[in-house]
């Protein structure tokens, strides 16, 4: 339906001349559209920053050994002289043997495997004591290599003190929650003790807030050499962990690496099902809010130009006998509901972006560091404006439909006759 000068014409002039039917439109619209793209914005930060607690301390694919299958019977005797009978689908390893001997290998070649895969870092991890004095605290102790590993995991920009890149051997970062229980300050002495009991001497070089209480209360991170040696492990490592730059394809990736690999494989999606479920279910609630909004835009529409063709009836036939065709005449009203959405929708997506904007300045207090947080995480995109007017552009049209066809079926002579 192209509209014609003639359409255009009488159209805008209906616009122009009915200021309040045109001001209510584009009112009903513009809240309409203002609520979208607020509420749009809203989730969509509420979930990043949900996403970001699950997955912001942890690699999104870690490549591990994988569990040792259970021995047939009749290798008992040649291989079990305790005469031990494994029951079971797998069978977990002490954490000592279960490593990566080739792990340069694997890294190199699967850090090419997939465009989307951002960061790989080999990780040296175990359980130990962290003691100071006579005071002792229970620690995942993490080697390595720092710079490569805050691809994976940041660690360096939520640093409170001290430093993390350009660790040296000796040298450990731990979490500010650790710090503070065990009073540490930059440059003390800490002993570190893995499970495979071997102890070391370091000096504390940096503390960081990553937000996370179990991370910050109970890790440290030591250079990935220190750690291969403090669980004797020689050059190998426990794990490989990989960023990748859209998070839910995950599983994608871990399954295709399995084949690839002689190694066992884990995706975060499936580590935290629960977390998928939730974010599935809001959703589907964000999807029914907006339509319900949506909806009500187009009803407003519609009310007010079916308002606009009960009151220009004579007006109407009048044009009718003057040679307006029908497809003229519902292009006029169908041209109306375009335009009013089109207004309402450009200054509702301007409410709507200066209202995520002011929200987004409010900050609070996140931890004891003096860590700020976002009080409304916003994430504002340019794709979800353009969503918002163009679904407004859209219900305007449908809304207008009802209406115009009403103002096409107006019979001219009758309507001048009852005039």
């Amino acid at each position: 339906m192209i509209p014609d000068y003639f359409s255009r014409t009488v159209a805008l002039r209906h616009l122009r001349f009915s200021l309040g039917q045109t001001a209510a439109s584009v009112g009903v619209v513009a809240l309409s559209v203002a609520l979208i793209v607020f509420l749009g914005a809203l989730i969509a930060g509420l979930q990043q920053r949900l996403l970001g607690s699950v997955t912001g301390a942890i690699a999104h694919v870690v490549l591990k050994p994988a569990e040792r299958a259970p021995l047939a019977a009749w290798q008992i005797g040649a291989l079990q002289p305790t005469n031990v009978l494994l029951v079971g689908s797998t069978v977990k390893l002490p954490q000592r043997k279960r490593k990566i001997e080739d792990w340069v290998a694997q890294a190199d070649s699967l850090e090419h495997f997939d465009p989307r895969i951002v960061g790989v870092s080999p990780v040296v991890d175990g359980q130990g004591i962290l003691a100071r004095g006579t005071r002792k605290q229970a620690v995942t102790i993490t080697g390595v290599t720092p710079e490569r590993h805050n691809q994976v995991v940041d660690i360096q920009g939520k640093l409170v003190s001290g430093r993390y890149f350009g660790l040296n051997a000796g040298e450990v970062t731990l979490g500010w929650r650790l710090a503070q229980e065990m009073s540490l300050q930059m440059g003390d002495k800490v002993r570190l003790t893995s499970s495979e009991d071997i102890t070391a001497i370091y000096t504390v070089a940096g503390v960081f807030d990553s937000g996370f209480n179990a991370v910050d209360s109970a890790t440290v991170f030591i250079p990935l050499r220190d750690a291969q040696s403090l669980f004797g492990l020689g050059r190998a490592v426990t794990s490989i962990g990989f960023k990748l730059s859209d998070i839910f394809q995950a599983n994608d990736i871990a399954d295709r690496m399995t084949l690839q690999t002689p190694y066992q494989t884990v995706s975060w999606m499936r580590e935290n099902q629960s977390v998928l479920s939730g974010l599935k279910a809001q959703d589907q609630s964000v999807r029914l809010i907006l339509a319900c909004t949506t909806l009500a835009a187009g009803l407003g529409i519609a009310s007010i130009l079916i308002m606009s063709v009960l009151t220009r009836q004579r007006e109407i036939g009048i044009l009718k006998a003057m040679g307006a065709t029908a497809r003229q005449i519902t292009t006029i009203f169908a041209l109306q509901g375009v335009l009013l959405a089109l207004l309402g929708g450009l200054v509702g997506s301007a409410l709507g972006i200066l209202l995520s904007r002011w929200l987004s300045t409010f900050k609070t207090t996140a931890s004891a560091t003096g860590r700020l947080a976002e009080v409304f995480p916003m994430a504002l995109t340019p794709q979800l404006v353009v969503m918002a007017v163009g679904a407004a552009m859209a219900v305007g049209f449908l809304a207008s439909l009802y209406p115009a066809w009403r103002a096409a079926r107006v019979e001219a002579i009758e309507v001048i006759r009852g005039a």
